[in-house]
């Protein structure tokens, strides 16, 4: 998937007006939550995170929400503050840094309504605030219901958090009605079951949007942009909002002539898989919403779009269908904050790819600043961004051999590469990839064999050699001469049956049989016949990840009766955090897939297996088990390592080969110690 060069992307290049406000071209990133935030004030991380995107070319950003009430900072522990007077001064230097580069940066205002954990900040306890007493299903906390005096109160706070930006010199705020937050709550009827002039009718749920849109204005006036921001759908059918009522909604802020533009995105907490797609989800799935915002709204104002829009291609073909007059490409600058610089320098062969991961909103559940599954760089931009990476001189470069064609190895290889060091990497397979090259033949995954491919050819651009098809042994390696060897050899999993769930019991009875492998192993057996385990096989899973139940699934398809046993709490743990189980689970639960939780295997016998419950150790006996899968502990392929050191080349290990982790960590450590070298 390689993107069109810079000069077949004439819509994408054309500036456009907004409000009072003239953005370089027509691509933005919409706001996202980092969690970078210190003492609920925007952080110099931020700073740093917005810089480099505006480096990149990007014409517009807008921040992560900002609370504009002083209960809106929202169940995230870190989250920031518009209404504080002390976010004026990073509201200024983050105008600084990005105007430096010619980008415009608009702040979001929120208040989270039920989304809202009363006890998130130990000094600021308090009721969550809601349309209705209808809480948050996530949260539980039955809200205090708004009335005159709050809306009143919530709509001042939202006019003084605005002033404070026009103080710092930012060009715009973005009133934030959307994904089930409070002023989208009340524009749900999911939310909204109020009798009074605030619920009801369309024009009703729509008053308390338009109460705080004025008072911003009264602050404000036309100094700054003012927009707004609203779910066209949230896919509850008609128990949330409709495209039917956003098509209203829209009329009326519309004529009201209080908003510069609108940005369209889509769900909200029930549906937070489609708010923020995973590799599941088609791109630009949400285009279709924007040529219908944009047939009600017309010439008023610009319509901006999002919907897993990864490519400028793809964005010069909605500007030139009219679903929008503005792309958001928000994930897309993730992974690589250079995109749009890239493609107007001819450069499009070093873009990387967002493959929606969804490692960012996996770490954002976790309460952690996000990350990036591809770009390790994120988030680390005072670090590692552009212009630190240091070139070491002719008589400083060295001869490096990298054994191993996995994501860390091919990392590592680049980066060193990229400083100017004589690489070498060497690959036992003929393909590049490591797991992944086992997880892109999966359902809904292909898109890993992008990011090998972006893996690739960064290693191309840099000048890295690659051998394929190659066993590195030590005389191999030695005939290299290399200064420096480093072992991303991988890893392989146990086959003991161990597992921390259980400490004390190191190994499970009968679990040598010739019908018990892992999940590697099965997924290979698998793709190339799904009959080959035979009728029923049981899946022992305590990853938590993908990898088990994308076998599942193929199994399943091929009308194999398949059981996934877990000692989590849930089957699959980690999906719920990557928005992925909202996608697989109803696939995998109408293929009749059987998940069975907080459950572990005690003994394997000829044809069936002996299970038990975490709890008390109650035991089942599951029969005519045809093949066992084990994807349990993983252990370090760190042999060749032991081999090499000793000798007279650096010896390092990195990558699974040093311990098994997932992706992101490894990915780091490669750009690491390819900095480091």
């Amino acid at each position: 998937m390689v993107g069109a060069s810079g000069s077949e992307l004439s819509l994408v290049w054309q500036p456009l007006q907004i409000g009072p406000l003239e953005v370089r071209n027509r691509i933005m990133m919409t706001a996202l939550t980092t969690l970078y935030g210190r003492d609920h004030v925007l952080s110099d991380r931020h700073i740093a995170y917005y810089r480099e995107r505006a480096r990149g070319g990007v014409a517009l950003m807008v921040t992560e929400q900002q609370g504009a009430h002083p209960y809106a900072d929202g169940s995230f522990q870190a989250g920031c503050s518009a209404w504080d007077r002390r976010s004026i001064p990073q509201y200024a230097k983050l105008a600084d840094a990005v105007h430096e580069d010619d980008a415009k940066m608009f702040v979001q205002l929120y208040a989270p309504g039920v989304h809202d954990k009363g006890m998130t900040g130990i000094d600021n306890w308090h009721p969550v605030w809601g349309a209705s007493p209808i809480p948050s299903f996530i949260h539980e906390e039955v809200p205090m219901v708004m009335d005159q005096a709050h809306m009143q109160d919530m709509a001042h706070r939202y006019g003084e958090s605005a002033g404070n930006v026009l103080t710092s010199g930012l060009d715009g705020v973005e009133i934030h009605a959307a994904h089930s937050y409070l002023l989208g709550q009340f524009l749900s009827p999911a939310y909204n079951q109020r009798d009074d002039a605030y619920g009801g009718s369309v024009a009703n749920r729509c008053r308390l949007v338009l109460e705080v849109t004025q008072e911003v204005r009264r602050i404000v006036g036309d100094k700054i942009v003012v927009g707004l921001r609203l779910s066209f759908d949230d896919f509850m059918g008609d128990v949330g909002i409709t495209g039917e009522q956003t098509e209203e909604q829209l009329e009326i802020f519309a004529s009201s002539g209080l908003f510069d533009y609108f940005s369209i995105a889509g769900g909200g907490y029930h549906t937070l898989h489609l708010s923020s797609g995973s590799m599941a989800v088609e791109h630009g799935f949400m285009v279709p919403f924007g040529k219908r915002a944009k047939a009600v709204v017309g010439d008023r104002a610009p319509v901006f779009i999002v919907g897993r829009i990864t490519e400028l291609d793809m964005a010069e073909r909605i500007l030139s269908e009219g679903s929008a007059d503005m792309v958001a490409m928000t994930r897309a600058h993730l992974a690589d904050p250079f995109l749009v610089a890239k493609a107007r320098g001819g450069r499009k062969d070093e873009h990387i790819h967002c493959v929606g991961a969804n490692e960012c909103l996996g770490r954002l559940f976790d309460q952690k600043e996000i990350t990036c599954a591809v770009n390790p760089i994120l988030g680390r931009e005072e670090r590692w961004g552009e212009g630190t990476l240091d070139v070491v001189s002719e008589g400083d470069r060295k001869s490096i051999v990298i054994i191993g064609g996995g994501p860390a190895g091919m990392r590592a290889a680049s980066t060193a590469a990229k400083r100017g060091h004589y690489v070498t990497l060497l690959e036992r397979e003929s393909v590049l990839g490591g797991h992944l090259d086992i997880l892109k033949r999966l359902p809904s995954r292909s898109e890993w064999d992008i990011a090998i491919g972006d893996l690739e050819r960064l290693m191309r651009i840099s000048g890295v050699k690659v051998e394929l098809s190659t066993e590195a042994t030590p005389s191999l390696v030695e005939e290299h001469s290399p200064g420096v060897i480093v072992c991303a050899t991988g890893s392989h999993y146990d086959m003991s049956g161990y597992t921390p769930f259980r400490p004390g019991v190191l190994s499970v009875p009968g679990i040598d049989q010739g019908h018990v492998i892992d999940v590697t192993t099965a997924c290979r057996r698998a793709l190339g016949d799904p009959e080959s385990l035979g009728t029923r096989v049981v899946i022992i899973d305590e990853s938590g990840e993908y990898l088990p139940l994308g076998l599942a699934e193929i199994l399943g398809q091929a009308g194999v009766s398949v059981e996934v046993i877990s000692p989590r709490t849930a089957v699959g743990e980690d999906l719920l955090r990557t928005l992925e189980a909202s996608h697989l689970f109803p696939r995998l639960m109408r293929l009749g897939v059987t998940l069975t939780p907080q459950t572990f295997i005690d003994e394997v016998l000829a044809d069936s297996i002996v299970i038990s419950d975490i709890w008390t150790g109650s035991k089942k006996e599951v029969r005519e088990v045809t093949t066992l899968v084990l994807s349990l502990l993983r252990l370090p392929n760190d042999g060749l390592f032991k081999n090499l050191s000793g000798g007279t080349s650096t010896v390092y290990r990195l990558g699974d080969a040093l311990a098994p982790r997932r992706l992101p960590a490894v990915i780091y450590e490669g750009e690491e110690l390819g900095r480091s070298l």
